[in-house]
């Protein structure tokens, strides 16, 4: 019961932290498709305050150092994180690189 307990809390922490990074990439998706259809192009900076804010809204503790815009024939985004979970007992690194890449910029 102990063990089944402990599995159940570790996942209660674990489990929301990795639900939030496939939102956050699946947003990422979004915006690298979008900005195929802007004209004129956006800025980088752009799409990062984009980002910044999708992820204060999810709770994920970006930094905007964290997060790789190139905007050229493509849009790439690369994000790198890592989410400290406390697990009571020991403190779990987890860490992200979701990333996203449109075809071509119109």
């Amino acid at each position: 019961i102990i063990l089944v307990g402990a599995v159940a809390f570790c996942a209660t922490k674990i489990v929301p932290v990795v639900i939030e990074n496939f939102e956050l990439q699946d947003y990422i998706n979004q915006v690298a498709e979008q900005a195929r259809s802007q004209s004129p192009v956006v800025k980088p900076e752009v799409i990062q305050n984009q980002i910044m804010a999708k992820a204060e809204s999810l709770g994920i503790p970006l930094e905007r150092r964290d997060i790789t815009v190139s905007v050229k024939r493509n849009v790439q985004i690369r994000i790198d994180y890592s989410v400290y979970v406390d697990l009571r007992l020991y403190m779990l690194t987890l860490h992200f690189t979701p990333s996203a890449q449109n075809r071509s910029v119109a």
